[in-house]
């Protein structure tokens, strides 16, 4: 690990990284606190998730035609730029108390600019790191990134909302974009049309975007469809997302409704999200870990089920706590097996164009998701709701274990 923080350009691209995610942390609390006092809907609460991750999917094709065919950091500085603004916007929304739909509106183009990010660092990572004996720890030292943001941001948001309001809250959001902004102009230019793309060159200037869409569309799914063992892969990432909706849609109302509590236990309960995540992620990265990367996979899907399952059944704060911290401690190796997996798999020439393909099937899962749990609250209640996600995401799990039983180390 050492040997990553000696380079300065991966210093700051996990500073300014972490400085997005702290913000994001502040912005998503704030935003979610406030959309669920202003309603009490539980259709609006996922509408806000629905939107914004809809807009993901919708704008992820676009982004990876641009991320494979112009510089990923000058992409990424502008989306910062850009999204910081927008959340002064909605600040200024909250101050004139704005009609709903404005809101919406803000989160939609939020929303379509965030694949830029998203994806443009995760392309970015394999050539600032570029000893491949390294991309398994740097990918395990940017999962440990988004946890400390999980493990500060939600209970600092939760506090200072109840002290100081949403709208500030939502400022402090605002700043970190600019401040990711700053830390990625200072990092080597990643233009993707260098070494061996003279295709991509040409196609700037002789290809309309549209064609230029359908033909990266086409390149895109066509590696994802020629290899099985991938494709299965995201289709239960899919799923696991789906699992995963209720949690993130379904924490505000479970506060105010079973807890019957302020936004500082909602911020406790993230916090102990992060926590778990942060002690299951250092546990993954100090043991030599021999288990199949398809079983390991496939088990942590499962296990989320079961660690979730308790959320159904308690009316307590602190046993939710637990069954959040447990959940995290299960879920940290994921994205870490998964990230590394597609780095090495995909070629770097191909990989902004295959990474969208995939966010435009595994980024469904959380959309569809939180609608379904916008849907299904009133008719059955939180608590079930939660049971029910529980088990889905255990039937998932067991069938990923046999699905991806492929994958190796």
């Amino acid at each position: 690990m050492l040997l990553l923080w000696k380079q300065s350009s991966f210093r700051l691209y996990w500073l300014g990284l972490f400085l997005s995610g702290l913000g994001d942390q502040f912005g998503w609390l704030a935003l979610s606190w406030f959309v669920m006092k202003k309603t009490g809907s539980p259709l609006a609460m996922g509408g806000v998730v629905f939107t914004y991750f809809l807009s993901q999917v919708a704008a992820a094709l676009v982004a990876g035609v641009l991320l494979d065919r112009f510089d990923r950091r000058k992409l990424i500085i502008f989306d910062n730029l850009f999204r910081g603004s927008i959340y002064v916007i909605i600040v200024l929304l909250l101050q004139t108390n704005a009609p709903l739909w404005m809101l919406y509106a803000c989160i939609t183009i939020a929303g379509l600019l965030a694949p830029l990010s998203n994806t443009g660092a995760q392309t970015m990572l394999p050539r600032l790191v570029q000893d491949k004996d390294l991309l398994l720890k740097a990918n395990g030292m940017m999962e440990t990134n988004w946890q400390i943001a999980y493990l500060l941001g939600p209970a600092a948001a939760g506090v200072l909302v109840s002290w100081v309001g949403e709208a500030m809250v939502l400022i402090i959001d605002a700043a970190s974009f600019f401040l990711c902004a700053v830390c990625f102009w200072f990092l080597p230019s990643d233009d993707a049309g260098e070494g061996g793309s003279k295709h991509q060159k040409e196609s700037r200037w002789t290809s309309s975007l549209l064609d230029s869409l359908q033909t990266d569309f086409r390149t895109g799914f066509h590696y994802l469809f020629a290899n099985p063992l991938l494709l299965s892969l995201i289709l239960l990432t899919f799923l696991f997302n789906m699992a995963y909706g209720p949690i993130e849609v379904g924490l505000p109302l479970y506060v105010t409704s079973v807890l019957q509590d302020e936004a500082t236990s909602l911020g406790l309960l993230w916090m102990a999200f992060a926590f778990g995540s942060l002690g299951g992620s250092l546990f993954f990265s100090l043991v030599n870990w021999r288990v199949p990367t398809g079983y390991s996979l496939g088990s942590i899907i499962a296990l989320w089920g079961v660690t979730t399952l308790p959320l159904g059944l308690s009316h307590r704060l602190d046993l939710g706590m637990i069954s959040m911290a447990l959940a995290g401690m299960t879920f940290a190796p994921f994205g870490v097996l998964y990230r590394t997996y597609l780095q090495r798999q995909i070629p770097q020439e191909l990989m902004g164009r295959v990474l969208t393909s995939i966010r435009t099937i595994t980024g469904l899962g959380l959309p569809v998701g939180s609608f379904l749990t916008g849907w299904l609250i009133p008719w059955i209640g939180i608590n079930q709701l939660f049971l029910a996600a529980a088990f889905f995401s255990m039937v998932a799990g067991a069938f990923a274990l046999f699905a991806l039983r492929g994958i190796r180390p």
